[in-house]
């Protein structure tokens, strides 16, 4: 019986340090990076475990800012009418 004891004492405490080991590991390479990505003011991409940076349209296309926007006229954004032939 003793024997068991001690055997059953090595088994849970090697399960006690995977546990421990894992959930380390969990906020190494999650909880801090994702921390890290909101103070530095970032977008944080779940999917891929990236932290993105949010730049606006007008820097990207090099647009200045103060123009009106392209193709508000709802008229000009329908398109064309399709005709469907009488059966």
């Amino acid at each position: 019986m003793k024997s068991n004891i001690i055997q059953l004492q090595k088994i849970f405490f090697g399960i006690f340090l995977v546990s421990c080991a894992s959930v380390f590991a969990y906020h190494y390479f999650y909880v801090w990076p994702k921390e890290r990505c909101g103070e530095r003011g970032g977008a944080w991409a779940e999917k891929w475990m990236k932290c993105g940076t949010v730049y606006p349209i007008e820097r990207l296309t090099m647009r200045p800012s103060n123009l009106p926007p392209i193709n508000t006229d709802p008229q000009k954004m329908e398109g064309p009418s399709v005709s469907r032939p009488a059966k």
